[in-house]
């Protein structure tokens, strides 16, 4: 049965985000923008991400907000898949995001595995990031087999 069922470890952290979400080191990129109605999130950010209780776990997580409002979510310690999605700014640095990503099933690459929606609500300053998220894990079939919410806070990478 174990090896049909995603490691909880593992699921929870690819599961986190900036996000979304969440959730870093490295300072930089401008957050605001006065086109689209105010300031809005822009650039790559590192973040830290944990997942609410009983989880202990934290990640570090690479977000980039991009133009046409693509969303890319990349666990870099420890090292998980990229997500990708969407997000939409609620004024005055605020924004939501939602990504999704999967990993393969036990029988490794092209087996049927787990995909996570990750939904995202965060503010953006000139130097830091913060946001709360909620994820969903669905297996195969459709059916959700677990979901948390947690928080992240960050900085912008410089170039």
């Amino acid at each position: 049965m174990d090896q049909q069922v995603m490691n909880r470890r593992r699921v929870l952290a690819g599961a986190g985000a900036a996000g979304a979400v969440a959730v870093g080191s490295v300072a930089g990129a401008s957050s605001a923008s006065a086109s689209d109605g105010g300031p809005r999130p822009s650039g790559s950010w590192v973040i830290n991400r944990k997942d609410d209780p009983p989880s202990t776990d934290m990640a570090k997580t690479v977000v980039s907000f991009a133009a046409g409002r693509v969303i890319v979510v990349h666990d870099i310690a420890p090292a998980g898949p990229p997500g990708t999605g969407t997000w939409a700014s609620s004024g005055d640095g605020g924004f939501k995001a939602t990504f999704w990503f999967g990993q393969p099933g036990p029988g490794g690459p092209g087996s049927p595995g787990v995909t996570i929606r990750v939904r995202v609500r965060g503010k953006a300053r000139r130097y830091t990031i913060s946001g709360t998220y909620r994820f969903s894990v669905f297996d195969p079939s459709g059916a959700v087999v677990q979901s948390g919410t947690g928080s992240f806070s960050g900085h912008p990478i410089e170039a």
